[in-house]
């Protein structure tokens, strides 16, 4: 008997261009991931890795930060309102200038037309602080217009594809180490960590202790966890002291490219650590528990255990 191979997932784009964005990657960090039930991305950002895999019965993305959280609903609530404001926005610099300005009384649309405007017309779509400039092309064009332009002008289409992958997830806006801490004893979720690299942190963590604070906090609140853990960032003295072999962990390095605000780019080694429960179950190819008949009739995929 011929065993039939599951149709391939087709990737969907992320709705917007994110400073620390794992786009690139995606593909890469989803080839390999082990049977799970839940997923949960907890500093999800324009969700890029969610978006590059396929779905599973329980999702759920978080970030800490409002703006972003707010996109994703729009486009679940007002998903043709909001692609068709798009559509209606030029291409302009003062589009830009007019996104970044602070106006009281903004409606919830409105700032993410505005989110979507700063994260696409500026370079590396860079937030808070580090403001890239205005994103354009001398020299690049794609079908016929110039490459920044096309890329603008194929956003309401991109955001439709966005709208139907996460029309099942679940959108949380909390301190990711709060949402670890509830999916800590099931052992069927697999949890994606994508944290502001130690040092890069911004503000909005009930935590506001010093940057190396705030990682050892989310390192220890993973260390005993029952769920599959990935973790992605750069070489740093604190994980490689915290997340070693001794301690169940195993380690990858990705070579990759990297952009700065100013358009500059770099070679940079992404490393991606796995927890014991995570290489258990992809060497397996099998769910780390098994359901009992309750659990199945219930339909209860991701109990406690």
């Amino acid at each position: 008997m011929i065993k039939k191979n599951k149709p391939e997932y087709k990737k969907v784009h992320p709705p917007f261009g994110y400073f620390g964005s794992k786009t690139k990657l995606a593909i890469e960090l989803c080839q390999n991931l082990p049977p799970h039930n839940c997923w949960v991305d907890a500093f999800c950002g324009s969700s890029a890795v969610t978006l590059a895999k396929p779905p599973v019965p329980i999702e759920v993305i978080n970030d800490i930060d409002g703006e972003i959280v707010n996109v994703f609903r729009q486009l679940r609530n007002n998903s043709e309102v909001l692609r068709k404001q798009i559509e209606m926005t030029p291409y302009a610099e003062e589009e830009l200038v007019e996104a970044r300005s602070q106006v009281d009384g903004l409606t919830d649309l409105e700032k993410a037309r505005r989110f979507l405007v700063k994260s696409m017309l500026a370079i590396n779509g860079s937030f808070g602080e580090a403001k890239g400039g205005f994103s354009y092309s001398d020299s690049y064009s794609r079908n016929g217009i110039e490459a920044r332009v096309n890329r603008w002008n194929n956003l309401p289409d991109r955001l439709e594809k966005v709208v139907s992958r996460l029309k099942n997830v679940r959108i949380e806006n909390k301190d990711a180490k709060k949402l670890i801490e509830r999916f800590a004893d099931r052992p069927a979720t697999l949890i994606y960590l994508d944290p502001p690299y130690l040092g890069k942190r911004t503000n909005g963590y009930e935590n506001e202790a010093n940057d190396h604070d705030f990682h050892l906090d989310l390192l220890n609140s993973i260390s005993n966890s029952n769920a599959m853990i990935f973790l992605s960032g750069y070489h740093n003295e604190l994980y490689d002291d915290l997340l070693t072999e001794q301690r169940g962990w195993s380690r990858k390095e990705i070579e990759t490219t990297t952009q700065g605000s100013n358009g500059s780019k770099k070679q940079r080694t992404e490393v991606l650590w796995m927890n014991a429960n995570f290489t258990e179950t992809l060497n397996s190819g099998r769910l780390p528990i098994e359901l009992d008949e309750k659990e199945i009739k219930n339909k209860k995929l991701n109990p406690k255990r």
